[in-house]
């Protein structure tokens, strides 16, 4: 049996998803897009243990078949990422689909021919302290599913749910990836615009802030005719602030070292549902998130109208 995962997106999810699907005996080869090729090690530091492990690299343009592929790229460069590789996928192929955000598994899902589509949430903390170290701040959970729920489960799915990591297998995504865009949404840009961690959200001047934007988004899936998750996330997005407190969010740690965001994905996604949706009540006010998602627009207008160094 063909063992073999290529990896897209050798970013710090990346590299923390060919650690585990090594572990769970599977052979990761990362996929570059500067030309990166051979073994190279990679040093993976938990709160118990420091491992160094090797791993193939490969162009990404190199003619081998992929079979399964991970994809980790942010979410705005998923769609021409995929686009390279579209050649190479084997018309069986597996790829799953793990990045913040919505709106970008349906262009994806248009590019497929026979392939199959899952797609991938975590609450896993990990970040790159070096080209080569990654740091695992917390194990998290992982839930993976079809995009389509009538999709059948792969049996690469019961040995990822094997791990000691807590990987589920869900036979309808929908509900969780809409619950992960609500929790990216009131964390996410609050901690990159204020620079603070996720648990800074829960004390002092941001608190009421957060509470505020947690209500709003309450009123949105409501709206959108999520009244489950509306009651739901009151709870739950204050829960996955204390579990995650010193952590710092992806937006956080883009703007910090003055990179894209996956605002548009998250926060921008969320503003276009309200947009687009035949209602015959008028959408409710949501002046905290627009302030919030403007904000970011208006950061990453700023670093592309710096001149290049």
């Amino acid at each position: 049996m063909n063992t073999d995962w290529h990896i897209l997106g050798a970013g710090a999810m990346g590299g923390l998803f060919a650690h585990r699907l090594a572990g769970a005996g599977f052979r990761p080869i990362l996929l570059s897009r500067s030309g990166q090729t051979g073994s190279q090690p990679l040093t993976f530091h938990a709160s118990d243990a420091t491992l160094t492990e090797h791993f193939d690299y490969q162009a990404i343009h190199e003619s081998e078949t992929i079979r399964r592929l991970w994809v980790c790229t942010k979410s705005f460069d998923i769609v021409g990422a995929l686009q390279a590789v579209l050649g190479r996928l084997a018309p069986d192929a597996h790829i799953v689909l793990m990045a913040n955000g919505m709106g970008y598994q349906e262009q994806v899902a248009a590019l497929l021919t026979e392939q199959s589509l899952f797609v991938a949430t975590t609450t896993a903390g990990c970040y790159r302290s070096s080209p080569q170290s990654w740091v695992i701040a917390g194990a998290g959970e992982t839930h993976v599913g079809g995009w389509q729920a009538s999709i059948a489960r792969p049996t690469w799915a019961s040995t990822l749910t094997a791990q000691p990591w807590h990987c589920v297998w869900e036979q309808d995504m929908s509900q969780l990836l809409l619950k992960k865009l609500a929790i990216n949404c009131a964390i996410n840009p609050p901690t990159a615009l204020w620079d603070i961690t996720n648990g800074d959200l829960l004390s002092g001047a941001y608190a009421p802030q957060f509470h505020a934007a947690i209500a709003e988004l309450t009123q949105v899936f409501q709206y959108l005719g999520n009244a489950d998750l509306a009651a739901e996330i009151t709870t739950l997005i204050p829960a996955v602030a204390r579990q995650t407190a010193t952590n710092t969010s992806s937006m956080r740690a883009d703007v910090q070292h003055c990179r894209p965001t996956e605002i548009e994905a998250i926060l921008g996604f969320l503003v276009e549902q309200l947009i687009g949706l035949e209602n015959s009540e008028a959408p409710p006010a949501t002046p905290i998130l627009h302030h919030w998602l403007n904000s970011v627009r208006r950061h990453e207008s700023a670093i592309r109208a710096r001149p290049a160094k």
